[in-house]
């Protein structure tokens, strides 16, 4: 049997370890402690800065805006890109390129391929000459899934006509360099002519050709030479061009090149 001294003590001991207030709140700072056998605080994830890498980062379902949007190079440096999280549902896209049909004999748009450095108004964005440093385009690819080719973005958005869309597993065309290579492509429109998960033939050589699709020419699966022109240039390097393809039809048409994910 405890003596009453001994019941005081142990009375005591308990209040210590477990203190009782009338408000339930236990305050973490009311016992002292000293180095290690201090209680450690967990660590606070939301506190890490927000850096995000792509347009995805963005990405809130039913909620994002196209617009322009901060982003962070694999080097921390930030800087301005567009995001477009609308037309295709469930993926967020960043503008990488988008010119005029005016400035096509630009040697950014005309002969330096993805894996060149050529940037152009790349803090200012604009849709007649706008092209991303080589370090952003290596980031933005290292942090997307799949790329794509629109024409005249700004006034028609996305439906599909003059498109071409693949991932980056099956055809890497930041380190690509070839002339008339079958590249597969998860879907692809020029002029109406239709191609789905099939091959297409793409150039892209240094000094010499931006990344397109010469729809003169067959030899690939996607075989869209009914309504070319010879030599007909899609999505870039235009030096022969078919008014009949969007990108190209007047001065001021436009062709972008983007990098995104599905979600």
């Amino acid at each position: 049997m405890l003596s009453p001294s001994s019941s005081a003590v142990i009375l005591c001991l308990f209040a210590v370890i477990f203190p009782v207030r009338g408000d339930h709140h236990i305050d973490e700072h009311s016992v002292e402690c000293k180095g290690n056998h201090c209680p450690k605080p967990m660590p606070d994830v939301y506190q890490k800065p927000f850096r995000p890498k792509s347009c995805v980062d963005y990405y809130v379902p039913g909620k994002s805006t196209c617009g322009i949007y901060r982003l962070f190079d694999e080097h921390g440096n930030s800087y301005p890109a567009y995001c477009d999280f609308k037309s295709e549902p469930g993926t967020a896209w960043t503008l990488v390129m988008s010119w005029a049909n005016i400035n096509r004999g630009l040697p950014e748009f005309r002969q330096t391929p993805f894996k060149y450095d050529a940037p152009i108004n790349e803090n200012s964005h604009n849709w007649y000459m706008y092209r991303q440093s080589l370090k952003r385009i290596r980031s933005l690819a290292a942090h997307s899934t799949h790329w794509r080719a629109t024409c005249n973005y700004p006034s028609h958005g996305v439906d599909f006509t003059d498109y071409v869309r693949g991932n980056f597993k099956d055809f890497d065309i930041v380190n690509f360099l070839g002339s008339g290579v079958c590249k597969k492509v998860e879907h692809v429109n020029i002029r109406g002519h239709i191609g789905t998960h099939l091959t297409a033939r793409f150039w892209q050589v240094n000094d010499t050709f931006t990344l397109h699709i010469d729809s003169g020419s067959g030899g690939c699966d996607f075989d869209p030479r009914a309504g070319s022109v010879s030599s007909e240039d899609n999505f870039g390097f235009y030096l022969v061009i078919n008014p009949k393809f969007r990108c190209t039809k007047r001065k001021f048409s436009t062709t972008q090149w983007w990098f995104g994910a599905h979600l």
